[in-house]
């Protein structure tokens, strides 16, 4: 790093479209957080969004943000095929990284960046909401060891600003990664095993967004995953959750409520979409200024991609395809990480 970190952590957005407005006001709300700049290859966006946050500058030249040394930090929120190449130069460049979902779009990219973080020592964190959310925190206190878990993801057939129809391609935007990428990290999660064997199937037989993944895990527990970029939406809730293990079960719809069965213990009712999302930015400043546990580290949030790949292959060779988690990620030290070991539990 060009400097000493102090009591605040000096980042850069990069990427101004419109994950970038959501964490905005999370960004200037965090007392540890301070916006130097702004990036984007559309001028417009990085002035506006630069405008927003009381920037010190915007520029569309990723190479001058890498370049200056005030900046600790960047927070990747751009086009998805392009996270894996920005983190890399990033890091390469003695930055932390806050990476939007999905990190990577392939196995082989997500080791690429596990061996970077692991050899520069910098940090890199990523943002699947749900695992701080606190219906899941709830879920997880009182079903330890699920044995069935269904989690169903329901898009509009039609790009309700566009009005264009969605790609039925899984590597797409909207698609099974970017969208039921949290179906997969909140089940592998909550199951707290790890998966064995994936078998899943597209609409009309080939390769599709509109999907169902079915997971079989070490403890014998069974996950089925479904995207759906059928109908209209609206009626239906985009996020669905059950669990169940023995006689109780819990339920979630959108992550707005929890209702268990079989149990007197209480849930949760507060009808509001609380996905964890206003809280990871101070944690990726807490980690990047006081070090410990990654809340999301490079492993863990490439948990989803890992059971994606599979998914995709099962879905062209309609076969089930086996998982054997060791094989997946870069070991630096011969073994999985905590993260994967512990589930996402290793910052607790």
């Amino acid at each position: 790093m060009g400097r000493t970190m102090t009591e605040k952590l000096n980042v850069a957005i990069i990427g101004c479209g419109g994950i970038s407005r959501g964490h905005l006001p999370n960004l200037l709300n965090t007392p540890t957080l301070r916006l130097v700049a702004t990036m984007d290859l559309i001028e417009e966006a990085a002035r506006e969004r630069a405008e927003q946050g009381d920037a010190q500058y915007w520029t569309t030249d990723y190479d001058r943000i890498l370049s200056d040394d005030e900046i600790d930090a960047v927070l990747i929120c751009s086009t998805h095929s392009t996270h894996t190449d920005l983190t890399l130069q990033a890091l390469s460049a003695g930055k932390h990284v806050y990476v939007e979902k999905p990190p990577s779009m392939t196995v082989e990219e997500a080791k690429s960046v596990q061996k970077a973080s692991h050899e520069t020592g910098l940090h890199v964190m990523s943002g699947w909401w749900f695992k701080h959310s606190p219906i899941t925190k709830r879920l997880r206190e009182v079903i330890k060891q699920p044995k069935f878990i269904l989690f169903t993801c329901r898009i509009p057939e039609r790009n309700v600003r566009t009005g264009q129809l969605h790609s039925p391609d899984p590597y797409a935007a909207n698609g099974i990664l970017d969208l039921a990428g949290y179906n997969l990290h909140f089940i592998w999660h909550v199951m707290r095993s790890q998966p064995v064997e994936v078998t899943a199937m597209g609409l009309d037989g080939g390769a599709n967004n509109t999907s169902s993944i079915l997971i079989q895990f070490e403890n014998g527990g069974l996950a089925d995953s479904i995207t759906s970029l059928v109908g209209g939406g609206g009626i239906i809730p985009k996020h669905y959750a059950e669990v169940g293990a023995g006689s109780v079960s819990a339920a979630t719809l959108r992550f707005g409520n929890l209702v268990f069965e079989g149990t007197d213990e209480p849930g949760i009712e507060h009808n509001e979409y609380h996905v964890g999302f206003d809280e990871e930015l101070g944690m990726f400043a807490k980690l990047c200024l006081e070090g410990g546990p990654n809340p999301m580290d490079p492993w863990e949030a490439n948990v989803p991609t890992v059971i994606f790949e599979k998914a995709v292959e099962s879905m062209k060779t309609r076969r089930a395809v086996p998982v054997s988690m060791a094989d997946e990620f870069y070991l630096p030290n011969g073994e999985l990480p905590l993260s994967i070991t512990q589930f996402g539990d290793n910052e607790e």
